[in-house]
């Protein structure tokens, strides 16, 4: 259960790197934050918002979004990395990788040093975790209505339960 949320979540914030990520390629470099806003809003589209929950939900976002951004310029990741990171993670899918082994195989490609590698871990957790804010603003039914790859990402993760002896 854990390795299939953690897949979700992956394939969330891979799916908003990506849009994030072509959007700059394309001559967007002067926010990518607003980029990543903008793709992230677009995936709650089916969940029918009302306009003041999209408003909450945006700024809430937009803020999170902002400080990644900086974040991973001042720790130098770059446009070529999350490309990378894009490109390892569709040929581990379709070689059939899940869990550790696809997480492992696109840390592999994306290249980071340990000072990069800890600010991206940084970063996701913190989509993370205001994807999971915002799933407790959502109704059942408008969660419901995201794709199913979706749905979890915005459910509070659950830890290892302790086995009693």
């Amino acid at each position: 259960m854990k390795k299939s949320i953690l897949s979700l979540l992956a394939a969330g914030v891979i799916l908003i790197n990506s849009v994030s990520l072509n959007a700059q390629e394309k001559g967007d470099k002067k926010d990518p934050a607003k980029t990543m806003v903008t793709q992230f809003m677009k995936q709650l589209e089916k969940a029918e918002l009302k306009d003041d929950e999209s408003t909450k939900i945006k700024d809430m976002f937009q803020k999170v979004a902002k400080e990644v951004s900086a974040k991973r310029e001042a720790g130098g990741i770059t446009a070529d990395i999350l490309k990378k990171r894009v490109e390892a993670t569709k040929k581990a899918k379709e070689d059939g990788k899940k869990g550790k082994e696809l997480q492992a195989m696109v840390e592999a490609a994306m290249g980071l040093n340990a000072d990069q590698t800890k600010v991206f871990k940084e970063t996701e957790e913190m989509l993370a975790k205001v994807r999971v804010e915002i799933g407790k603003m959502l109704s059942a039914e408008q969660i419901a209505k995201l794709p199913e790859q979706a749905q979890g990402s915005f459910k509070e993760k659950t830890g290892k339960k302790k086995k009693s002896l």
